[in-house]
């Protein structure tokens, strides 16, 4: 939601108030093709390739910089670039001490309480910080609460050749599950726009315990070494220990599928189990730069990484309602995993003129997973797939003028297939990595009082992984690969100031995202096969064909202490479809949301200043859905409707299940700031 400016970005929420599990895509690509690192080190999970922000709460308030780029990223933002990439700089180190309390009050129930300390420079070499934060949250969607807490502590040592740095992140969050969407009958209701149904498999009351309750603790350390004026050295190193559960009363179970004994009296029987991760992600990087001479002025990196993911997943029993014989904590299943990824690149920047600047950056990675999976006789054996890839990008940049710049780039990039489509598929039906080549050309400038830039971008895919219905050789529905699909587009952004009270900004994205031919595969549950569907020239899921941003900001008191400032927000996002179909009825509606935000802040009276903020969010009270899920189905003898509400009629005797996310209405939020 901090990110809600960059052009191509959609936000979303499944509480529906940005508290909580929330997720992004920039261009249509998911979260799981988005890299993100800390510092320049990996976040994301190894396993899913997502990056769950929830586990780290408030992260943004350590950051001095969060760094996007669109695209396939360069070497330098981490080895697994592909859709995007994104950095949160945690490193700068303040000179003067200082400590920073944050207060926040908001809608639906929501707390924010933070303190930040630090040291600044002692005897011009150390430096310590420390953040404590607290959020909580009731959610808009019914029970979707939040209970976050974290903390960041850090230090640093600088002199003239030597510079080192150790961060400790750690986030605990008990989050209420809100991701099984609102049903689509009740998506039009405003009275069951909250409903959520997580915990409703318990009779009566929703179950309590139906959260999520998840540590992370990171532990990340970086050293610099200036061994020449020339030659500069960088070393990191990280370690990431997770471990946690999500808890589900789950209602008429068979008991054979939890490993219980067969009891004659009872063929099924209502449970509560917790599905467990435990897991460690450790490894380092390495960058070495050479400045080699005045002529072009070249500059050579060799760099690496490895890692290293060990992971547990297994499912514990807590308590049955008729099996009384079952052990405490009895446990069904158990699976581990191990991955392992490394890689080394060799990135040469060049100016040969005062105007044209290029860049070279070659990368070979390989990745080996090891994982408990299904082999082609349906058993579940260990098993271990490697895969190696060339990553090479190539870049340019040429000074038109004073005010104006041009650039190109054209990079190849790979994301190897996640968890699920290994762990349920079978070596036979295991899909591929996916591939992209990625073509970015685009001007930009800037002026005393403007800056513009304009960017067009065309992504191709060769065997991008989609979901198109079909059961594979296990019975299980995975991605699977299309072997052609693109993205292309132009994304335009601007700064404006008027005076120097005004200001305008903004962006906007207008995109096309398609797939060239594929086949869906619809479940009969009259004849329970699957009915082939072809499809040429569909949208790709979750990928509007615009997005438009736009910002007005305007101070309208200022004194020597006192400044108060108003600002209008508003974005527009485009129809985005659910699946790859291209079809309407399964489709998020466009929307556009406004904010207002007041901002005084007042120096030199309590402490160096006290800052406070008021927010509007959606003023306009606009009602919609950010994000959703689909599954289809033909069905001629039942209609489900009147039993499941979230099954819709599409047309004929074709249906679908969906689930949406709704966004909050309006809403306020007002944060006191005081620095010293």
């Amino acid at each position: 939601y901090l990110l809600a400016a960059v052009p191509s970005l959609v936000e979303s929420s499944d509480a529906g108030t940005g508290i909580g599990y929330t997720g992004l895509r920039i261009r249509g690509s998911d979260p799981t093709r988005i890299n993100v690192t800390i510092n320049g080190l990996p976040l994301n999970d190894a396993e899913s390739q997502g990056v769950f922000w929830v586990d780290l709460p408030d992260l943004a308030a350590s950051a001095n910089e969060i760094q996007v780029q669109r695209g396939v990223g360069t070497s330098t933002n981490g080895a697994g670039s592909f859709g995007a990439t994104l950095n949160l700089d945690l490193s700068k180190v303040q000179n003067e001490r200082f400590a920073i309390l944050s207060n926040t009050l908001g809608a639906f129930g929501t707390r924010k309480h933070s303190l930040q300390l630090g040291t600044g420079l002692l005897n011009q070499r150390w430096a310590f910080t420390g953040r404590i934060s607290h959020i909580t949250s009731d959610g808009y969607v019914d029970r979707a609460s939040a209970d976050l807490n974290a903390i960041h502590l850090s230090g640093a040592y600088l002199d003239e050749r030597h510079s080192a740095q150790f961060h400790l992140l750690s986030g605990h969050e008990i989050t209420y599950q809100a991701w099984n969407g609102l049903p689509a009958q009740y998506l039009e209701n405003e009275t069951l726009r909250r409903y959520n149904s997580a915990g409703t498999e318990r009779p009566g009351a929703p179950y309590e315990d139906e959260v999520d309750n998840y540590t992370q603790r990171h532990f990340l350390g970086h050293y610099k070494w200036a061994l020449t004026p020339r030659l500069f050295l960088q070393l990191n190193g990280h370690y990431t220990r997770g471990f946690g559960f999500f808890e589900q009363y789950k209602a008429d179970q068979a008991p054979e599928d939890y490993g219980f004994a067969f009891d004659t009296f009872f063929t099924t029987t209502d449970l509560v189990r917790r599905r467990w991760l435990d897991n460690h992600f450790y490894g380092g990087t390495f960058a070495l730069r050479w400045q080699a001479g005045e002529a072009w002025k070249p500059q050579f990196l060799l760099g690496g990484a490895w890692s290293r993911y060990e992971g547990k997943h297994f499912g514990e029993v807590i308590w049955t309602e008729f099996y009384t014989g079952v052990p405490k904590n009895h446990r069904y299943y158990d699976n581990d995993a191990d991955k392992r990824d490394a890689n080394v690149f060799l990135k040469i920047e060049t100016t040969p003129s005062a105007r044209l600047s290029t860049m070279l950056d070659l990368q070979m990675r390989r990745v080996q997973y090891t994982f408990l999976g299904f082999d082609n006789q349906l058993n579940n054996v260990q098993q271990s797939d490697a895969m190696l890839f060339f990553n090479p990008k190539i870049g340019a940049s040429y000074t038109l003028s004073a005010d104006w710049q041009t650039f190109a780039f054209a990079g190849i990039g790979h994301r190897e297939p996640n968890r699920n489509d290994y762990t349920e598929s079978s070596p036979e039906s295991r899909p591929k990595a996916e591939r992209m080549l990625d073509i970015e050309a685009g001007v930009r400038g800037t002026g005393a009082t403007w800056n513009l830039s304009a960017n067009l971008f065309w992504m191709r895919y060769r065997d991008q992984l989609v979901l198109d219905g079909r059961i594979n050789d296990v019975g299980a529905y995975t991605r699977t690969n299309v072997p052609d699909s693109w993205r292309a587009g132009l994304e335009l952004e601007a700064n404006v100031s008027l005076s120097a009270r005004f200001n305008l900004s903004g962006s906007a994205s207008f995109s096309r995202n398609r797939i060239k031919s594929f086949t869906e595969y619809i479940d009969d549950w009259d004849t329970g096969d699957q009915v082939a569907v072809e499809h040429f020239n569909t949208d790709l899921a979750f990928s509007p064909n615009m997005v438009v941003r736009g910002e007005a900001s305007a101070v309208v008191w200022k004194t020597n202490v006192q400044v108060l400032g108003l600002a209008l927000t508003g974005k527009y996002v485009g129809r985005q479809y659910l699946d790859n179909t291209s079809n309407d009825r399964a489709a998020l509606d466009a929307y556009f949301v406004s904010d207002l935000r007041l901002n005084y802040d007042l120096s030199g009276v309590l402490g160096r200043r006290v800052g406070f903020v008021f927010s509007l969010n959606n003023w306009l009270n606009e009602k919609y859905a950010a994000n959703g899920w689909l599954y289809r189905y033909i069905s001629a003898g039942y209609d489900a409707r009147p039993d499941n509400p979230y099954t819709r009629l599409e047309n004929g005797v074709t249906y679908h299940q969906a689930g949406f996310f709704p966004q909050a209405g309006r809403h306020w939020m007002a944060t006191l700031r005081l620095e010293f």
